[in-house]
């Protein structure tokens, strides 16, 4: 699974479950969800910015190392995407809760 598969992923989560106005109700990261997602966002940054880095490296020693730990980003967040998931849809019906209950 790639960094793009990975980031495609996330976005797919975040879209069907509305992410953003979630994150703007609840900006102080109080919840599990908002601290991994936010944790999500900096880990998928730092593999794209090793990424493009990789491509201008002269050394391949340094290189294969980056790449290395490229992978092991990747088989980490591989394996929060359910995590995730889960929070996002617990998240969901908590406010779809509230919104009723606010009618």
């Amino acid at each position: 699974m790639t960094v793009i598969d990975i980031l495609t992923r996330v976005d797919t989560i975040c879209k069907k479950y509305d992410v953003d106005k979630q994150r703007e109700s609840n900006i102080s990261g109080d919840n599990a969800f908002a601290r991994l997602y936010g944790a999500f966002e900096t880990q998928i940054e730092t593999a794209l910015k090793k990424a493009e880095i990789v491509t201008k490296e002269k050394n391949r020693a340094s290189a294969v190392a980056m790449n290395a730990e490229i992978r092991r980003i990747k088989a980490r967040l591989a394996e929060e995407v359910p995590k995730l998931q889960r929070l996002a849809l617990k998240r969901v019906s908590f406010l779809s809760l509230l919104l009723y209950l606010s009618q």
